[in-house]
């Protein structure tokens, strides 16, 4: 495993960064988002899981320990607990942070819409069998194809704790067909082995962006207390076409909980309340899956 390339350096070079994410398929940056902003939404995801029982007693609640047995993002515990994280008003608007869309205007050169949908993680420790597999975002996210993830641990995350690994250059082999496979997503696809996987440690504020093309995956959590909390965003130029899926909730097939009115509802009179709003002139469409778990194309 190989680390990182920092493109902190690039910040300002937009055809840089542009040319670094056409040829290695990623950016990774330090220091980005602040760091008292990405702490205190750690700190209100924990106290969410400390009264769900899902920590130790007794330890720094910061720390995110638990002694629990891993608790899978399909489970009916697991929902409970996740709708009240996709209730707080911070979840969702760290993406709106104007040093993530700096970058993202660069890369585009346009003005950028960040998608509705955010996407969190919390990482049990010693699941490492329904860890995240390899796969490209594409296949969710639909729309178009030069859509950037972003992908955002939410506290430090050294390496013993695992993190986003991605395989550079992997986004020049185009559409690779996926497998069913356990983890979230339920998608692996094979990786080439002449290509070389990059991971660092994170720090917090730290960020990676990746094409949709671009395979990633989970890297294995080898502690046996910690867990990982980390949120995905999506963004892309308003010119590109956008699934109309990404403008719904994460997880809204589990029903209310998941509404947009339900985890709205305490955000009085907050800019990042509908704020895609704002974009009257976005161009979407409906996204038409060809591939299904069980293998069929439709």
């Amino acid at each position: 495993m190989s680390p990182f390339l920092e493109s902190n350096g690039l910040l300002n070079s937009p055809a840089g960064l542009r040319k670094r994410l056409r040829t290695d398929g990623y950016l990774f940056f330090r220091d980005i988002l602040p760091k008292e902003q990405v702490l205190d939404l750690r700190q209100q995801i924990l106290e969410i899981c400390e009264q769900a029982g899902w920590l130790r007693p007794g330890a720094r609640l910061i720390d995110g320990l638990s002694d629990r047995a891993p608790i899978m993002e399909t489970d009916e515990e697991y929902a409970d607990v996740y709708a009240r994280v996709q209730a707080l008003e911070a979840f969702h608007g760290l993406k709106l942070n104007r040093k993530i869309i700096d970058i993202m205007e660069a890369l585009f050169e346009e003005e950028v819409f960040p998608f509705p949908q955010t996407i969190g993680r919390i990482a049990f420790p010693r699941d490492n069998a329904r860890g995240t597999p390899a796969h490209q975002d594409w296949i969710f996210v639909g729309g178009s194809t030069e859509t950037i993830s972003c992908w955002v641990p939410l506290g430090d995350v050294p390496l013993e704790v695992g993190g986003l690994k991605v395989l550079e250059g992997s986004h020049k082999s185009g559409f690779l067909e996926p497998k069913p496979a356990s983890g979230p997503g339920g998608r692996i696809v094979e990786v080439d082995p002449r290509l070389v996987w990059r991971q660092s440690e994170y720090g917090c504020g730290d960020i990676l962006l990746f094409k949709m093309l671009t395979v990633h995956a989970a890297a294995d959590n080898l502690t046996r207390d910690k867990l990982r909390l980390s949120a995905d965003f999506r963004y892309t130029g308003t010119s590109h076409m956008i699934a109309e899926e990404w403008f719904q909730p994460h997880g809204c097939d589990a029903g209310e909980p998941f509404s947009w009115e339900a985890i709205e509802s305490g955000w009085r009179d907050s800019p990042v309340a509908h704020y895609w709003n704002r974009f009257p002139d976005l161009k979407i469409k409906r996204h038409e899956w060809f591939w299904e778990p069980d293998g069929v194309r439709q």
